[in-house]
């Protein structure tokens, strides 16, 4: 009977939807924990340039800072190249000049200036001078050098430059009085040395040539 028929559909139904809604939450769910399982996989699974970011940058494969153990040795303290205080190449510099040598900066580390009068003529005896230190205040040594080309008073010849240096040179301690007196009185001296304010002075004489050298008081 047509009642009767939709009565048991009616009946039905409700037991019907309740399974279907199940089902439905069902893989709801399901599709859910799916999406979060990939979400999580592409988010927090390491990938292989993630594991390859992480292992570079692996405190254990950093370069570190060395410590005073890995430091390559270097000079004791005290023992350590000195310098001249309140020396300043530049103005050393100058006072080569002024008696016609020619400064340039060579290559070499150490050496901040390099003076010479080779291609200067018209002074008769060759004239070498050379500034060492690591910076422009850091003068560790001043060498002078006066060579025989010729005969002729070779101490005689030699007292002009070697006198300029020790009146203009300029340091803690200088005084350009004594130092002159040194330089004057021992031109034909094979060496001699003596210490003005922060620096020793010394100079030799050989044969062909005369030196003198200032450097750091010891």
């Amino acid at each position: 009977m047509p009642t009767g028929e939709r009565g048991s559909v009616s009946g039905a139904s409700p037991a019907l939807f309740r399974r279907v809604r199940k089902q439905a939450l069902g893989l709801a769910v399901m599709l859910g924990l799916v999406l979060l399982v990939i979400g999580c996989g592409e988010r927090g699974m390491p990938t292989k340039a993630d594991r390859s970011s992480s292992h570079q940058s692996d405190p254990a494969d950093r370069k570190v800072e060395p410590t005073s153990a890995a430091r390559p040795a270097s000079d004791p303290p005290g023992r350590g190249p000195q310098t001249i205080p309140g020396m300043n190449a530049d103005a050393v510099a100058a006072i080569f000049l002024k008696p016609g040598l020619e400064c340039f900066e060579p290559v070499d580390r150490d050496v901040l200036y390099a003076c010479s009068s080779e291609d200067n003529h018209d002074l008769p005896l060759l004239y070498d001078g050379k500034i060492t230190g690591s910076d422009t205040d850091l003068v560790s040594t001043v060498w002078a050098r006066v060579a025989r080309e010729s005969s002729g008073d070779f101490g005689l010849a030699s007292q002009p430059f070697f006198g300029l240096l020790s009146t203009q040179l300029e340091y803690r301690g200088a005084d350009k009085n004594e130092a002159y007196e040194f330089v004057s009185r021992n031109l034909d001296s094979t060496r001699a040395n003596t210490t003005i304010g922060a620096a020793e002075w010394t100079i030799t004489t050989s044969r062909d040539s005369k030196t003198l050298l200032i450097t750091p008081e010891k």
